[in-house]
């Protein structure tokens, strides 16, 4: 008789769902919300060189999104910044790398629920009341972690939509700003007499502008952390990576111009700082009250799926974390049904439901701005990881010589050191000094972020020591891995 065959074993890991729609909806939820947000932090500072501001944080962007598409498309496991760290340099910078993420997403899903809420206040005034928010904002954050234990793909075609749509309405505030204010005014955008880059807004307040800038363009790290759910990732990523870096860039320069435009920056910084996009919907001559409650509608819309990028993005790099046993293994535990990380889901799910919590009932204090100060400590922790990820990619191209890279970063010089060839990709090293450059501005200026941001790398580095003690594993080398 015949022996039976044996039943091969269920595939470990994550399941591969997401194609180019997909995987660009989850890049754009993250990114593309920050417009609705950062606009009025942007413009607090940087007045009417707003425009400017985010530009110079998009050449950064830029720079950042190339080094992204490669090295995710060359290691397309879950993790991002923390997988490309543990290739270029061992356990203990990638585990910095990924507790620093941790730390952009709980505060992504953070902040992007303030603003959903803030939305919807155009039709209910009485949700931009700190309580009402708040409120709002965690019963939200509890909806979203239920729909990601669910599953991920469950997840993105929700995001996918709203994202079509929200470019389409983008898009219509632009051409209205353009036909009924800015040709009439001139054909080409002036400056009006108010800005004087140095005096009105001085260096420094432009400098911050700078940095909060950023908070629109610190996303791009969500597409790396997708990359073990993508079907053919090396030829996915970097699709869908260049086509979120050019609607971006555009859409946020464009609507930028038109808003400073359209209304006074300094009313923009006030009135409307929670919901800036439907303050430039409202202050449109003739169309305004009809389009500001779309726009209020879809920012709501947006901002909840950039809160739910947030939970995305900090339930893999917590997997990834424990895959490379920088973590707990619970962390990494799939749910037998859903094949989601859901321990990591709702872990730091709630850690951002708790800065909510602190930031909109004034547990911190009712001076601290909760927006700015979660903008703080969102631009300290992805900056570290972004710097990161240009560092990596210049060490691995030098030593992973064999390993395939289906996209690869162009403009390289080559050195020859005896034997060997030295390769110093040039982009990913102008990426590095830009982002390393606006993670010293962060520092220098947001005194809150710097000293937060201080106290979470020196929790991080304690579980991290206690962790590799505990386990009898080296601090400085690395472990291996289940999959070894």
């Amino acid at each position: 008789m015949a022996t039976p065959p044996k039943k091969s074993a269920p595939r470990r890991g994550l399941r591969r769902t997401l194609g180019i729609g997909g995987l660009f909806s989850i890049g754009y939820a993250d990114i593309g919300a920050g417009i609705y947000l950062a606009l009025g932090l942007v413009t607090l500072h940087a007045g009417y060189a707003t425009p400017l501001a985010i530009g110079v944080a998009a050449i950064a962007y830029v720079l950042t999104g190339l080094t992204y598409a490669e090295l995710s498309s060359t290691y397309p496991t879950a993790g991002g910044s923390a997988t490309f760290a543990q290739a270029a340099f061992g356990d203990t910078i990638s585990f910095l790398a990924g507790w620093m993420l941790c730390l952009d997403y709980v505060v992504t899903a953070a902040i992007f629920a303030i603003p959903a809420i803030a939305y919807l206040s155009f039709f209910a005034p009485d949700l931009k009341q700190p309580y009402m928010l708040g409120t709002g904002a965690i019963i939200l954050l509890l909806g979203l972690l239920a729909l990601n234990v669910i599953g991920i793909k469950e997840s993105v075609n929700f995001t996918l939509a709203l994202s079509l749509l929200d470019i389409a309405s983008e898009v219509a505030l632009i051409v209205l700003g353009l036909v009924l204010v800015i040709i009439p005014g001139g054909l080409l955008f002036t400056w009006p007499s108010k800005f004087n880059l140095g005096l009105a807004p001085t260096w420094g307040a432009f400098v911050q502008g700078i940095t909060l800038a950023m908070v629109s363009y610190l996303g791009i790290e969500a597409l790396a952390q997708a990359a073990e759910e993508t079907h053919i990732a090396g030829r996915t990523i970097p699709r869908a990576t260049m086509l979120t870096l050019a609607t971006v860039v555009i859409l946020y320069l464009l609507i930028s111009t038109v808003a400073v435009n359209v209304i006074d920056p300094g009313i923009l910084s006030t009135k409307w700082k929670d919901d800036p996009l439907s303050g430039v919907a409202s202050s449109l001559p003739g169309a305004g009250a009809l389009i500001a409650g779309w726009i209020a509608l879809l920012g709501s819309s947006i901002s909840i799926i950039g809160a739910n990028a947030g939970i995305i993005g900090s339930s893999r790099t917590l997997y990834a974390l424990s895959k490379y046993r920088l973590l707990p293994g619970k962390f990494g535990a799939i749910h037998r049904k859903f094949r989601t990380p859901y321990i990591a889901i709702l872990s730091f799910g709630l850690g951002s439901i708790l800065l909510v919590a602190l930031s909109s009932f004034n547990f911190l204090g009712g001076s601290v701005d909760p927006l700015v100060l979660l903008g703080s400590l969102y631009n300290v922790g992805a900056l570290i990881a972004y710097v990161q990820a240009h560092a990596s990619l210049i060490v691995t191209r030098n030593i992973d010589k064999p390993r395939f890279r289906p996209f690869k970063v162009p403009l390289s010089l080559r050195f020859k050191k005896g034997s060997n060839v030295i390769e110093l990709p040039v982009l990913p090293l102008l990426g590095l000094v830009a982002t390393g450059a606006i993670w010293v501005a962060v520092i220098a200026t947001h005194d809150l972020g710097r000293n937060l941001g201080a106290a979470w790398v020196v929790m991080g580095i304690s579980i991290y020591v206690y962790f590799r003690r505990k386990n009898h594993l080296p601090l400085l080398g690395r472990a291996k891995t289940e999959d070894q």
